[in-house]
């Protein structure tokens, strides 16, 4: 029976509101449109903000409700628990149907038992209607008193009715809410208080916007109709009143005299000003509390994604407003060839427009690659610069689409501050190319534009000078001319403020902290450090005093090249990695791993980084290494051939005299025949760097050098190898066979388990048809690329060595290009460039 009862009030609701709504629906359509545009257009903007300041704060007196159950009733938010309640009052304003939506939204503020809870605010909210009770029936009796209008009298019985409303919900409640807390005498006090300010505040902002609005009419005659319709939006049960209360309100004034299209635009603003602003901006406030909440719970990933999307589209909007106010100022038939773009800009001839056009328009470009490139500096200036744009696009511009364009740039830079982390400009490779390319197109369509309209090529060549090609004289041209030339300077001129001090990410060699990590963990590639031409970031743990790790790296344009695995402690290499990414990002750079581990190419992928595998190193097992066999014969006989030519071979110790270090000069230059040295992934001779370690040297009968290597160790691989290898043309046949042999076997009597013969290029990359495209054009090279690298013969020479084959990669970000990560890289090899 109940649910048959519940069923047949929801039809009835429904046919209610319906027909209130088509009734409303009828009277819109015959209001007369151009009346109603016309006195609105007569509306101040001062009269506006007072009618939406009147509405936002009588609805905002409903929350006395929630101030009179907040002893009663304990908040599981107390903190928001008043912006909490603003927001369900204004959900209520909007869609409330009798007690239901505000008992179910006020039923999540609370955290006491369930019940109980639902009782008490469905028994509080019959006590509510107490203050409608007490404003209609001062309202009866006026009118019984003094008004004798026909009109009023008739809306009597409806006055009646909200005077009985509460009485009638003391015997529901009695019956039906048991289970509610109990109310003491204060709070009866509170909660009639609180309704009785609620209702005097709504009727007196209906009343006020008429006042405000100047009508021809007795205020207070007007209080009466006001309340009854009211109550019939109540008692039909219809969300929020919607129809039945408009409906009501609008015959009832008619019936008082007044024009149909003012009373139209009263309803109107009261509903705006009253009900939808204030749900618009409650729904504001819940959604961005829920995307907050959901922020939290996922750890704040939405967020990052959300702005970095929005960081993204205010870029490409800030280039696309950028060129196109260019294009309107310098390249103005471009506009007119494309019917989507002319009223974004449309052109002007004069000079006083044509010049700010291409200003605005390269500084927008330059703002767009400071938020590109999220540079902190350059946030206020794209404001400051959005804001003079919108200004100059109102005064010189007659559509609003430019306006809409430049307000929504305006609001989503506001968003994205959080994600402008970087504290310098760093004018990368792949940016300078992107915007040349730009910068050079416009350009270039600007000259073709002009020599167009030369008379002597477009009357010889009959160039039609419309649509695209279409300027207005060769003197606009000229001046255009000379506005970009003059731009340009103004461009450098942002650039080198968004650019900022230059600060050096990472800090110059110190010898002896380098030292101190190389105590806790070196690598085969540690000894790199000492030719002094990169940079080391040192990582310390919080609240420690000392390095645990160190990364050697060059910077090159914008790309901080690091040079293998980190060293030190190996504990702490994940936390040292994160903390130099994060600092290179901060400082505008973006970092390379180059001849990486496994294991560190996989700790970098965590980071956002893509790897390929760069090559393999060849690995001696120098306990197991031998010469006997086949495999070694030509070998062999190339040891004995030396041997019995009086050649003998000895590792010499640091330190080294001038004259042995001058020997060893002359035989690196003849060996060099000219050529530049190489660096950063290799040593180069340098007389500091070789007083590193033990030198194997060849020595002819007589005495004197003819070949040497220098050997690199490391203590915690348990691995030596070899950096320069260099010998003269007196060297006997074979001699590199020699020279690895012979450190083969000083390193198995030094104790080190493995020799590294060092990097295979692209050995076994791309071997696959499943291999990503770079890795398979890595393979091509390898295949082909002998006559420029002998890359096959490198990997083919150590084979006949190596027991094991260990990779290596790269590892580079997502937003690097691979083109121009492998020109950095080649690059730095010369250690006489200054990249930093």
């Amino acid at each position: 029976m109940n649910q048959k009862w519940h069923n047949i009030r929801r039809v009835m609701i429904i046919a209610v509101a319906f027909v209130a709504l088509f009734e409303l629906g009828a009277v819109i359509k015959r209001m007369p449109l151009k009346i109603l545009l016309a006195i609105f257009a007569e509306i101040p903007i001062g009269l506006l903000i007072g009618i939406f300041v009147i509405g936002i704060l009588t609805a905002s007196v409903g929350v006395s409700y929630n101030w009179a159950y907040k002893r009663l009733l304990t908040p599981t938010d107390s903190k928001h628990y008043w912006l909490s309640s603003w927001v369900v009052n204004a959900f209520d304003n909007a869609f409330g149907v009798a007690d239901f939506v505000v008992t179910w939204l006020q039923d999540r503020l609370f955290d006491d038992n369930r019940t109980e809870r639902s009782a008490t605010l469905h028994r509080g909210w019959w006590l509510s209607t107490s203050g409608l009770a007490v404003v209609s029936l001062l309202s009866l009796i006026a009118t019984g008193i003094y008004w004798s209008h026909t009109a009023v009298v008739n809306y009597a019985p409806w006055l009646v009715v909200a005077v009985a409303l509460p009485f009638i919900g003391l015997i529901v409640s009695r019956f039906r809410h048991r289970d509610s807390l109990p109310f003491s005498a204060s709070d009866y006090a509170r909660i009639f208080a609180a309704s009785l300010a609620t209702w005097v505040a709504n009727t007196a902002g209906f009343l006020l916007i008429g006042a405000l609005f100047q009508m021809p009419i007795a205020i207070w005659s007007v209080m009466p109709l006001f309340i009854a319709a009211r109550t019939f939006g109540i008692v039909t049960l219809v969300p929020g009143g919607w129809g039945t209360f408009d409906i009501f309100a609008f015959i009832g004034l008619q019936t008082l005299g007044m024009d149909p299209a003012v009373i139209f635009l009263w309803i109107l603003f009261y509903r705006v000003a009253y009900t939808i602003v204030p749900f618009i901006i409650a729904v504001i406030i819940a959604a961005t509390r829920a995307l907050r909440e959901t922020n939290h719970k996922f750890r704040g990933v939405p967020s990052v994604i959300v702005r970095s999307m929005l960081q993204k589209a205010v870029t490409v909007l800030l280039y696309f407003s950028g060129i196109t106010l260019i294009i309107a100022g310098a390249l103005p038939g471009t506009l007119q060839s494309f019917h989507l773009l002319q009223h974004l800009s449309p052109w002007t001839s004069g000079f006083l427009l044509q010049v700010p056009n291409i200003f605005i328009g390269f500084m927008l470009i330059i703002a767009g690659r400071g938020i590109a490139n999220k540079v902190s500096r350059a946030y206020w200036p794209t404001l400051i610069l959005l804001a003079i744009s919108f200004g100059y696009v109102a005064v010189s511009h007659e559509h609003m689409q430019p306006l809409v364009l430049l307000g929504a740039l305006f609001i989503g830079t506001l968003f994205i501050k959080p994600t402008l982390t970087r504290v310098q400009f760093i004018y990368s490779w792949e940016n300078r190319l992107v915007d040349g390319v730009i910068y050079g197109g416009l350009f270039i369509a600007y000259l073709t534009i002009g020599v167009a309209n030369l008379p002597a090529v477009s009357h010889r060549f009959h160039v039609r000078t419309s649509g695209f090609f279409l300027v207005p004289s060769l003197h606009w041209w000229l001046i255009g001319f000379i506005a970009i030339a003059i731009v340009s300077l103004g461009v450098l001129g942002f650039i080198a403020y968004i650019q900022g001090r230059t600060q050096l990410l990472g800090e110059a060699l110190d010898e002896e902290r380098v030292n101190q990590v190389l105590a806790r963990g070196d690598n085969h590639y540690t000894n790199l450090i000492f030719l002094g031409d990169k940079r080391l970031f040192y990582y310390r743990p919080d609240q420690s005093e000392t390095d645990t790790v160190a990364i050697q790296f060059r910077l090159v344009n914008n790309k901080a090249a690091v040079m293998s695995d980190p060293f030190g402690d190996s504990a702490d290499f994940q936390a040292a990695l994160a903390a130099f990414i994060s600092e290179a990002d901060r400082l505008g750079y973006t970092p390379i791993f180059y001849e990486v581990s496994e294991k560190i190419a996989m700790m970098v992928h965590e980071f956002g980084y893509n790897f390929m595998k760069l090559g393999e190193e060849a690995w001696v097992d120098t306990p197991s290494f031998k010469t006997a066999g086949k495999k070694f014969a030509n070998i062999r006989s190339e040891i004995n051939q030396a041997t019995a030519a009086g050649f003998t071979y000895e590792v010499l110790q640091p330190p080294f005299s001038d004259a042995l270090l001058q020997e060893l000069r002359q035989i690196s230059d003849e060996w060099l025949h000219g050529r530049e040295e190489k660096g950063y992934s290799l040593g180069f001779f340098d007389n500091h760097y070789l007083q590193r370690g033990g030198i194997g040297v060849l020595k002819a009968p007589d005495g004197h050098i003819v070949a040497f290597a220098t050997l690199v160790t490391s203590e915690t691989e348990n691995q030596m190898t070899v950096d320069l290898m260099r010998f003269t043309s007196e060297s006997p046949n074979g001699t590199m066979d020699v020279l690895f042999v012979k450190t083969f076997e000083y390193a198995r009597d030094a104790g080190y388990n493995t020799f590294n013969l060092g990097m295979s290029p692209l050995s076994n990359v791309g071997l696959h048809e499943q291999s990503f495209i770079r890795e398979r054009v890595a393979n091509l090279i390898y295949q082909f690329g002998s006559k420029i690298y002998s890359f096959e013969g490198l990997r083919h020479y150590k084979h006949k060595f190596a027991s094991d084959w260990q990779p290596y990669y790269i590892g580079y970000s997502n937003h690097s290009n691979i083109a121009f990560v492998m020109i950095a890289l080649l690059l730095i090899d010369n250690p006489g460039v200054d990249l930093d």
